[in-house]
């Protein structure tokens, strides 16, 4: 009867725990989210930051600030404090007097590199979940994650695993919150892939209409289109638009590599870009040359002048409605409305794979098990909400507080509505809300749109752009080679030039700093918390 009595008593002890643990995150929950997070929830403001005024600024484009401004007044009703805004771009040497900053991924290791960022702890976005060490009873434990999972109202599992737990990471350290994600898809026009006299030339030809799973059926794909009358109205049409020529937008060289990575991001292996152990460039390895060579190619299945088409000249020849297949930015489909009648029905469908991988460490090609279909997050994954080092005491508790709000799912499902700034929502219950306006994407199938976002968000294998100290110069470099290349000069010898400034430019910003940026904005390989040249 006594071992039951204390068994009885220290399951009671175990359930306190659970419930002081509940009781204790509903405190710190309350001041990082609450009801506003649910869509529909309503309550009485908590105004737990009176008289706190917080400034934001963005790096890059300001326009980002215009969504922020549109949602800033919730947040300041229920917690009593202020939102000013900075009208200008900020730099990451000069976040003095900011507190809260917005940027693009690819930004991330220029902030980290002059230690701009705070760390946001774990505890403030997942529910804590205590029980006593020695407790083994399943039911203590299962009420443990149930009375957790019920106090989670800002819902951290929500955010999708590829911005949660890479795209917001910084090796173990949680930088800052998803504000907007991004993601490539392939657009194509469903007239050309139904068709019965196109299914029936298409088998002729040995080949099948349908979305592409690998890269060289997307090739036969846009051959088999071009020069074809498949829209039947007469005239000659046209296979796929892409960004082949200089290209601000970034488009153009996220096709390029997207190609690449489907061949080079072997199922081993945790780096793309780089040798993680040597910072070596891999731009110059088979993988990319060839990719770099058949994107090139694909010039002679498409509109005349294609290529010199930037993002947006991609886009306007697909808008004619003769262009059967476009790779673009899936947050820009108000952009790709065009044609008529028949023509304007486009359906939307992930990029392919490849059959083929290379081994970086043999330099030999190998089948794999099944078709090696990564998933390429551009420009490191879209935008980020993150918390600056100025934020101190109060402030700081503010500031995490509003990156919670701005990355809460009614926040999030209003900020992708907002036609100045495009941006992709990241949290798995807004994966099947469609277009945010139909209306302005008139013919775009808003299910195929979803599931396509879906299911490139969702990849089993994922890989963030380049996002260490100075990736936009890494990247500029990249994308003048590839102009040169859509000009006439070979693949391998631009790349390989590429590679030698890619090293030059690493030994001039330390080789160690950057071996060591480059590991941890992997997320997966060890490093220190603290950089070689910055240690005392």
């Amino acid at each position: 009867m006594g071992e039951a009595v204390r068994a009885i008593a220290a399951r009671r002890r175990g359930v306190g725990r659970v419930l002081t643990a509940w009781l204790a995150w509903g405190a710190i929950a309350g001041c990082g989210s609450g009801p506003n997070d649910v869509p529909g929830a309503r309550a009485e403001p908590a105004r737990k930051f009176p008289g706190v005024t917080l400034v934001v600024g963005a790096l890059g484009d300001p326009k980002i600030l215009v969504g922020l401004g549109a949602q800033r007044g919730e947040w300041m009703a229920s917690r009593g404090g202020a939102i000013e805004t900075r009208p200008e771009a900020v730099a990451p040497k000069a976040l003095e007097g900011v507190d809260v900053v917005l940027f693009r991924g690819d930004r991330l290791g220029d902030l980290i590199d002059v230690d701009a960022l705070a760390t946001i702890p774990e505890s403030a976005v997942r529910p804590a979940i205590q029980v006593d060490p020695d407790e083994s009873d399943p039911s203590v434990r299962a009420a443990a994650e149930s009375a957790a999972k019920a106090s989670d109202t800002f819902r951290f599992d929500d955010i999708l695993s590829a911005y949660r737990d890479q795209v917001c990471k910084y090796g173990e350290d949680r930088i800052g919150l998803p504000y907007g994600g991004t993601a490539l898809v392939l657009a194509y026009r469903r007239v050309a892939f139904d068709d019965p006299s196109n299914r029936a030339a298409a088998k002729k030809a040995g080949l099948t209409l349908e979305p592409p799973d690998t890269w060289e059926k997307f090739d036969a794909l846009a051959k088999f289109f071009e020069g074809r009358d498949w829209d039947g109205d007469g005239a000659v049409d046209h296979g796929v638009a892409l960004a082949l020529g200089a290209d601000p937008e970034g488009v153009g060289d996220d096709v390029f590599l997207a190609r690449a990575l489907a061949m080079g991001l072997h199922p081993d292996q945790f780096s793309f870009l780089f040798d993680a152990d040597t910072m070596s460039p891999r731009v110059a390895l088979p993988p990319f040359v060839e990719s770099l060579t058949k994107t090139v190619a694909l010039k002679a299945s498409g509109p005349p002048g294609i290529e010199r088409f930037d993002a947006e000249a991609a886009r306007k020849a697909f808008r004619t409605g003769k262009v059967a297949m476009l790779i673009d930015r899936a947050e820009l489909a108000t952009k790709w409305s065009g044609g008529t009648g028949k023509t304007a029905a486009i359906t939307t469908a992930p990029l392919p794979g490849s059959d083929r991988v290379f081994d970086p460490g043999r330099k030999a090609w190998e089948t794999p098990r099944r078709t090696n279909r990564p998933a390429w997050l551009p420009r490191g994954g879209g935008w980020i909400a993150a918390v600056t080092k100025t934020a101190t005491g109060t402030k700081l508790e503010a500031a995490i507080d509003f990156v919670k709000y701005l990355a809460s799912a009614d926040v999030a499902n209003r900020v992708r509505s907002e036609p100045s700034f495009p941006m992709l929502p990241v949290r798995a219950s807004l994966m099947g809300s469609g277009l945010p306006d139909t209306r302005a994407a008139l013919g775009v199938e808003t299910r195929s749109w979803s599931e396509s976002i879906a299911k490139t968000f969702g990849s089993e294998r994922v890989a963030v752009g380049l996002r260490i100290p100075r990736a936009e110069a890494y990247m500029a470099e990249l994308s003048r080679a590839r102009g040169r290349a859509a000009g006439g000069e070979p693949a391998l010898k631009v790349l390989e030039e590429v590679a030698r400034s890619w090293s030059a430019r690493v030994e001039s910003l330390g080789l160690d700093r950057q071996k060591w940026h480059y590991r941890r904005s992997l997320n997966t390989l060890y490093t220190d918390r603290v950089p070689p040249s910055a240690r005392p």
